[in-house]
């Protein structure tokens, strides 16, 4: 079975006001991050031995303030353990404000084909008061280097519920971005509530000293973005996900359908199935080291980097892989799932019964075995996944 590889790169110019991800501000360690990557490469080959990546994903971070050369070294690295498939998706996310026309083509002769540019908004203002080290005009100049540069795939990111920002202003970024002529667009709901860590901007809302729209603002946004950008032929495949016909990020629809993935370097995450086979049998999923020095001093005493395991049984997978899967319209067939997991027919049963009043509250559609959230639905993913598995 095929799997993707994630990798991580965690260095940032400064910290978003609003981000909760993993990253460090420190001078970058190039050539020793890049050395770092290959022994853990090492390490982990043999565990993924004589099967196919069929993506990498280089994430952060802010990858492209990796040197080129440094970059490259790693790159190949990966080339050499581990194979990957002859069409690979090969992801690198950019913050405009770190890449010109030479380095995106560097990236491209690295052998990436896919581009995903953090934009988050066009409005200058609003780009200022979130931290951001990019102008709206670096990130149209980013778009236009990147297809000079020769990406097969262009993704576009923008947040919408932003301090300040209406409606109107919203929509002018997505008018902004389909300008642009992107394969792919992922318009995420700001989040200051239940982050991994508090941000800035969570605590200045906290006390008052921000407002943001209020949540009927937020979910009118969501709604008319998502219209505009089907109307300008992006396809809604996943809550926060749209894209031309043949550009869905297919690194990405491995998380979301319980697909395997190799995490490599300082604060990635990975997992791996007992067997690939069968899922039934549950799996690992582990984290490595999220402090520098820790995580290569493990690597040079030939240790792997990892701060915690957890052990995942087949139930568990399960009920994963329904909340994930009503993340996507395409819903989850549910026979085929509990055949996967060798779910009972009586729980089976159990859920199908559930399935019944959330169709008849117009929350899902039910096609065969085939369950999925309606349009109103994927707005409350969650409650229903939960309520379907009771």
């Amino acid at each position: 079975m095929s799997f993707g590889l994630y990798l991580h790169f965690p260095f940032c110019r400064s910290k978003c006001r609003y981000c909760d991800f993993f990253s460090l501000t420190d001078a970058v360690p190039h050539e020793a991050y890049a050395r770092a990557i290959e022994r853990e490469c090492r390490l982990r080959e043999p565990s993924w031995r004589g099967r196919l990546a069929q993506s990498l994903y280089l994430g952060g971070g802010t990858p492209t303030l990796w040197d080129v050369s440094a970059l490259r070294r790693a790159m190949d690295e990966l080339r050499a353990r581990l194979p990957f498939a002859p069409a690979a998706e090969w992801t690198i996310e950019a913050n405009p404000g770190t890449v010109d026309a030479p380095l995106l083509a560097a990236c491209r002769s690295a052998g990436f084909n896919r581009l995903s540019i953090g934009v988050q908004s066009f409005d200058d203002a609003i780009l200022s008061s979130l931290g951001r080290v990019h102008s709206a005009q670096q990130a149209i100049e980013a778009t236009a280097a990147a297809r000079e540069a020769g990406f097969e795939s262009l993704s576009l990111d923008l947040i919408h519920g932003l301090p300040g920002q209406t409606l109107e202003g919203a929509l002018a970024d997505l008018d902004m971005a389909l300008s642009l002529g992107p394969d792919h667009l992922s318009l995420y709901e700001l989040m200051v509530d239940h982050l991994e860590s508090e941000t800035p901007l969570s605590r200045d809302v906290a006390s008052g000293a921000v407002r943001l729209p209020d949540e009927d603002e937020v979910f009118e946004m969501g709604r008319a973005l998502a219209c505009r950008a089907a109307q300008a032929g992006l396809t809604r495949y996943e809550i926060s996900n749209f894209a031309r016909a043949g550009h869905d990020s297919r690194h990405n629809q491995l998380y979301w359908t319980g697909g395997e993935y190799l995490g490599l370097g300082c604060g990635a995450v990975g997992f791996a199935l007992d067997d690939p086979g069968d899922p039934a049998r549950g799996g690992r999923r582990w984290q490595n080291a999220r402090d520098m020095g820790r995580y290569l001093s493990a690597l040079k005493r030939g240790e792997l980097p990892e701060t915690s395991s957890e052990r995942l049984d087949g139930k568990t997978l399960f009920e994963e892989f329904v909340m994930l899967g009503l993340r996507q319209c395409a819903g989850v067939d549910l026979a085929e799932a509990c055949a996967r997991f060798q779910v009972s027919r009586c729980r089976r049963e159990a859920i199908q019964a559930r399935a019944l009043p959330l169709v008849q509250e117009g929350l899902l559609q039910s096609d065969g075995t085939r369950i999925l959230a309606t349009r109103a639905g994927l707005d409350l993913h969650t409650s229903i996944a939960l309520r379907l598995l009771g």
